[in-house]
């Protein structure tokens, strides 16, 4: 039988797909700070895998994680104001990793909530967001891929001390287009700030966050990164 090259694009289409499926996920591996990361997994809850959450109504959007129990992951001391530093792998942390495949572009957020809520109810509150650097002409997820894994956040400073829980989270928008298709990728880490000044940030259930339909959710990455707009809640300024 006489193959077509229609049948050899065939292939290598197929080929690239399920390249891209094993190549595609992500899962929080380090946290720390300048002055070095801890050891790997330490003061991140127990993740369930590297795998998507897509339903925005799985309890797994929470932390992407089967061990909520606050006791079982040990929590970082921090000031506020320092930049806390997060480390995404897919397979592990050498520097052959992807990280995250190059096509599942699309915005980083950072979240944080009272460690005595353990994310439940309106507990939470938005204090980092990138999505689309139109000057760079680069996703978040391209910025990070770039520093090996790394995206630095700073703690507020204008919140209580005390115990938190911090939710940097991945959003892949390359099936986008279609209702119920992007996908999420959540981890959680277990933070005692100390040195902040106080404040109130409007709080948010994890369940209200975002729409299924809201733009930022429903969206095709073919129009190009300019017109994106960052799903959920404002970022808190006090």
């Amino acid at each position: 039988m006489r193959h077509t090259l229609s049948d050899y694009s065939i292939v290598l289409a197929l080929v690239a797909m399920l390249l891209d499926v094993v190549t595609a996920h992500t899962k929080l591996y380090f946290v720390g700070t300048k002055d070095g990361m801890h050891p790997r997994r330490k003061f991140i809850r127990p993740s369930m895998g590297n795998g998507p959450i897509r339903d925005l109504n799985d309890p797994l959007l929470l932390c992407r994680s089967l061990g909520m129990d606050p006791k079982r992951t040990e929590i970082m001391p921090v000031v506020a104001g320092t930049e806390v530093i997060v480390e995404w792998h897919h397979f592990n942390d050498t520097k052959a990793d992807n990280v995250i495949s190059p096509s599942h572009q699309g915005p980083c957020l950072v979240y944080m909530a009272p460690l005595e809520s353990n994310g439940l109810g309106n507990s939470w509150f938005k204090i980092y967001e990138q999505g689309f650097n139109v000057e760079r002409n680069m996703w978040c997820t391209d910025i990070v891929r770039e520093n090996h894994g790394k995206l630095s956040v700073k703690i507020p400073t204008k919140i209580s001390n005390g115990e938190y829980i911090l939710r940097p989270e991945i959003i892949a928008l390359h099936n986008a287009r279609r209702l119920g298709e992007a996908q999420f990728y959540p981890s959680c880490v277990q933070l005692s700030v100390t040195g902040a000044t106080g404040g109130s940030p409007k709080m948010y259930s994890i369940d209200k966050l975002y729409s299924p339909t809201e733009p930022g959710i429903l969206f095709d990455k073919k129009n190009g990164g300019a017109s994106y707009v960052i799903p959920g809640p404002p970022v808190y300024s006090p």
